[in-house]
């Protein structure tokens, strides 16, 4: 239990949500050092009932979450560096790496400052932050764990594999439908396709691993990874970025629904009915007048999280085609909405009209309780994303270490 944390997430939902997992580790650190202090003032370490009266002398959390907004700002490239730090290291220690460079980097600052005789300016900040190095080497520094290719080259090490694999995989997903396209049996090319997708995915692999063993083994320049810029760090963390294996999966999804949209893949669509009888189910015509916008907003959405096994960061641009993509999926869905049926359900063998009326009433309600349920979820997205952009866009405080 550590009652400076929990106390600081009472405090984190009142902070403006633009940076507010910044601004929360620069709470962290201010309150850890305050305990520290007091835990050497009384010459052992200080119990829960002291450290909670330390607390409280802080005040509520909402009037501390409004003291915050009213304090002195830290440099912006400061804040955009640690927050590409703080997003690549386990939740458990990310607030204590955060709160150590804060420090380390302003008093670098300070220094610099001091040496200059007036406030230094974006491109001397920038250079102090290269000289701590780039947020992908900072974070394995700090992420601990067993190298298994060396320190100055393992943090290099699975930001390429992202990037190799991610492209491979979509490379061959993206030949294989290509391919589908021609054929007379386009569910086995698919299928052949996914097998060379994986093949393809453990080739990179093995490609990006042996020659980053190669360069341990004979120490490759690595001055290529000097030549980064501060100023070109992501300006917004709103949420955290996905992961490889969540974008590889939905890229795999849309894949599989576009073929299926285009009719190049084909599932079962024969349904059991009562008495061994049996029937079809099909779209009906009501669909037609949606297959080009589904069409262009799937592929749309495949380009989206392509993007995402590349570049995961959440940007206001990506936040703006989410929230485009969305509406439009809504007007979709009142379409289908307003040419109900959807389905028309054609007997194949023993189901008289009865049931056939039954069971079109019954796959009716199911798709159509599933696109409620589709608009719901698009449309409270929708609000997510609007007030991520309001809440990115509004002016905060950040507390200066």
């Amino acid at each position: 239990m550590n009652p400076v944390w929990d106390y600081v997430k009472k405090v984190e939902p009142h902070l403006p949500a633009g940076q507010r997992t910044l601004t929360a580790g620069a709470l962290y650190a201010q309150l850890k050092a305050k305990k520290d202090a007091l835990e050497k003032s009384l010459g052992r370490k200080a119990s829960d009932a002291e450290i909670a009266d330390m607390l409280r002398e802080e005040g509520e959390p909402q009037d501390v979450a409004a003291r915050i907004a009213g304090n002195a700002r830290e440099p912006e490239l400061v804040t955009r560096y640690l927050a590409s730090i703080q997003r690549r290291l386990p939740p458990e220690s990310a607030l204590d790496v955060s709160a150590e460079l804060r420090e380390a980097i302003l008093s670098a600052i300070e220094a610099k400052e001091d040496a200059l005789g007036r406030a230094a300016n974006a491109d001397e900040i920038g250079q102090v932050l290269k000289e701590f190095g780039h947020p992908v080497v900072v974070a394995a520094r700090y992420g601990g764990g067993d190298y298994v290719i060396g320190p100055k080259y393992y943090p290099w090490f699975w930001y390429v594999q992202r990037i190799a694999v991610g492209a491979a995989l979509a490379i061959a997903f993206g030949v294989s439908a290509l391919r589908a396209l021609g054929s007379e049996e386009p569910m086995r090319v698919v299928m052949r396709g996914l097998n060379g997708a994986i093949e393809a995915g453990v080739w990179a692999f093995g490609v990006v691993t042996i020659l980053f063993v190669l360069a341990e083994r004979f120490k490759f320049d690595m001055g290529w990874a000097d030549k980064w810029d501060p100023k070109h760090l992501p300006r917004d963390q709103v949420r955290q970025p996905k992961g490889l294996l969540e974008s590889g999966l939905t890229v795999a999804f849309d894949v599989v629904f576009l073929l299926w949209w285009v009719k190049i893949v084909q599932f079962p669509n024969e349904l059991p009915m009562r008495d061994g009888a049996s029937a079809v189910v099909t779209f009906a015509p009501g669909w037609e007048a949606v297959y080009w916008p589904v069409l262009i907003l799937s592929v749309g959405v495949l380009l989206v999280h392509l993007m995402d096994l590349v570049r995961p960061a959440w940007t206001p641009l990506r936040s703006v085609l989410s929230i485009v993509g969305h509406a439009a999926g809504l007007g979709v869905l009142w379409v289908l909405f307003r040419a109900q049926p959807l389905v028309v359900v054609t007997p194949i063998s023993g189901a008289d009209a009865g049931e056939i009326e039954r069971v079109t009433r019954v796959v009716d309600n199911v798709i159509s309780i599933s696109l409620g349920v589709a608009a719901l979820v698009w449309a409270v997205t929708i609000g997510i994303e609007v007030w991520r952009l309001w809440k990115a866009a509004r002016p905060m405080g950040r507390v200066a270490a």
